[in-house]
């Protein structure tokens, strides 16, 4: 009985290998094709195995979003509401946001390209999206928790740390520069309406 256990267990790493294989070549096609433009032939061909394989183990579009999505989230580290507290003050807050995001954005940007382009087209791609960008509104809030902040306020800090910002000013060879700057403009943006004379500390 102890063989065939253990030919059984072999087994079973074996799948999972094959499908973590899987995952990963659908992974990297989806950010360098698009996840419309990614056939299962492409996967097939990418992660070395057959066409039904591929099949078997995702039988449709949404089953392979599903399964990237804890992937991608793997690989590019969306920050979280901890990077704050309300040890910082409200500057040192603006620029450990602006830094965190720049910096996910920098390691996602194939994916949020894709994502952004074709939501529309694929409901559970814009859910995903949608749960991501709620989870960086989170960020936002935890950012301001302990100051006297308004909701046009935060729509402002979302819109100048969107991803677009950041990709804009990359396209522009300003990569480096991009945080420094946006946190200035945000910190100059935030001075007018009297938030940054206020520190954020603990109530």
């Amino acid at each position: 009985m102890a063989p065939r256990k253990y030919n059984l267990g072999k087994r079973a790493a074996s799948v999972q290998d094959r499908r973590s294989k899987i995952v990963d070549a659908i992974v990297s096609l989806h950010a360098e094709k698009g996840v419309l433009a990614t056939s299962v032939e492409d996967i097939a061909r990418r992660a070395d195995v057959a066409l039904g394989t591929v099949q078997r183990h995702f039988p449709s579009l949404d089953d392979m979003i599903r399964a990237c999505g804890p992937r991608i989230v793997e690989i590019a580290k969306p920050p979280s509401p901890e990077i704050v507290s309300e040890r910082h003050s409200l500057p040192e807050r603006v620029k450990i946001l602006v830094e965190e995001l720049f910096a996910f954005y920098e390691r996602a940007a194939p994916w949020l390209e894709v994502g952004r382009c074709e939501r529309k087209k694929l409901p559970l791609l814009d859910a995903n999206l949608h749960h991501l960008e709620q989870r960086l509104d989170a960020l936002v809030r935890e950012a301001f928790r302990a100051v006297s902040f308004d909701r046009e306020g935060r729509k402002l800090v979302t819109a100048l740390t969107d991803f677009y910002v950041w990709k804009s000013l990359s396209d522009q060879g300003m990569r480096k520069e991009a945080p420094h700057l946006i946190t200035q403009v945000l910190l100059f943006c935030l001075e007018a309406r009297g938030l940054t004379i206020l520190s954020a500390q603990p109530t």
